[in-house]
């Protein structure tokens, strides 16, 4: 039969891998900082999710763009 000491075991558990998750992601992101785009200018009448669509959208082509396959050749978009 489950005990409280189970769900705090677990609770402390998921509250611990959440924190090396957080700690990890921060110390990626301030190493990665410099090197990363600038943020575009934020437009009024554009909503957040068109936003980030749109820059999705805009890496994607940069990425396909860049692309090669093994032999050295480019793949075609």
């Amino acid at each position: 039969m489950p005990t409280d000491r189970s769900a705090r075991r677990v609770l402390a558990f998921a509250m611990g891998i959440a924190a090396i998750f957080d700690l990890t992601g921060t110390a990626v992101y301030r190493t990665f900082r410099p090197v990363l785009p600038p943020s575009p200018p934020p437009e009024e009448t554009e909503d957040p999710i068109t936003a980030a669509m749109s820059t999705i959208m805009s890496a994607h082509r940069d990425a396909v763009m860049r692309a090669r396959d093994e032999s050295g050749g480019s793949l075609a978009a």
